[in-house]
């Protein structure tokens, strides 16, 4: 069985997710009246350099699920002192109004041969299967409007494990699930966390991915077996 990561491993995440984030970020900014500076500030606080765009790997954005980046954005005006309870209602409205403006899910990046690689793999008998921090509804659409709802056996999304990443009991349940040991699974992903969870659960193998994700090469071959470039690298035989 091959578990992947969604963001950073199948999609490309710098050009799926950053131009969502800072259409919420604008959201907000016009509902409360504010400045360049709390723009700067929110961005950082989702781990987000506001000049260069550059995503840091190990902070929130890459990592958390779409319920944790609304708290860290009230975190944030509450410490512009804003009151919690409205702060949270209006990054929760911000992150409502910026998903509906317009299918973002239309304009995700796929990895290139993405599809075709997930099918071969069906087609030589491997089982696949999805885990990610992402919310379920977009999850689906994700894979939906990529031809590619098909091709997991199993799919695990935010909150519908816990503990989650890089606990190891998300790879558990999707072993449970199919009736594979963990150590005849293989973790693929683009970020620390997913190395983590592949090691602790015990994976033949974890395998991290540059193309696509945010992780430099260093910091994976720190956790993983080993680093490609891409998973079109990569070739699985019985």
């Amino acid at each position: 069985m091959i578990i992947f990561d969604k963001d950073g491993t199948l999609i490309d995440f710098t050009a799926t997710w950053i131009p969502l984030i800072r259409k919420r970020v604008a959201f907000l900014l016009k509902k409360l009246e504010e400045n360049k500076e709390l723009e700067a500030f929110l961005l950082k606080s989702w781990g987000i350099d506001p000049v260069s765009g550059k995503v840091d790997p190990r902070g929130p954005c890459p990592v958390s699920p779409r319920g944790d980046e609304i708290i860290i954005g009230t975190m944030a005006l509450y410490q512009h002192r804003y009151p919690w309870d409205e702060a949270k209602q209006w990054v929760s409205q911000a992150f409502d109004e910026a998903d509906a403006d317009g299918d973002w899910r239309k304009k995700v990046m796929p990895i290139k041969g993405i599809q075709t690689f997930l099918s071969h793999l069906k087609r030589d008998g491997f089982y696949t299967a999805l885990a990610t921090n992402d919310e379920r509804k977009d999850t689906e659409a994700i894979l939906n409007h990529l031809g590619m709802d098909g091709l997991f056996d199993v799919v695990l999304c935010s909150g519908e494990v816990t503990p989650s990443k890089p606990h190891p009991e998300t790879i558990f349940t999707i072993c449970r699930k199919l009736s594979v040991h963990p150590y005849e699974a293989v973790m693929v992903g683009d970020s620390v966390t997913d190395m983590m969870m592949g090691k602790r659960a015990g994976v033949a193998l974890t395998v991290g991915i540059l193309e696509g994700g945010v992780t430099p090469r260093e910091e994976l071959e720190k956790v993983a077996d080993f680093v490609v470039e891409s998973v079109r690298d990569l070739k699985f035989y019985e």
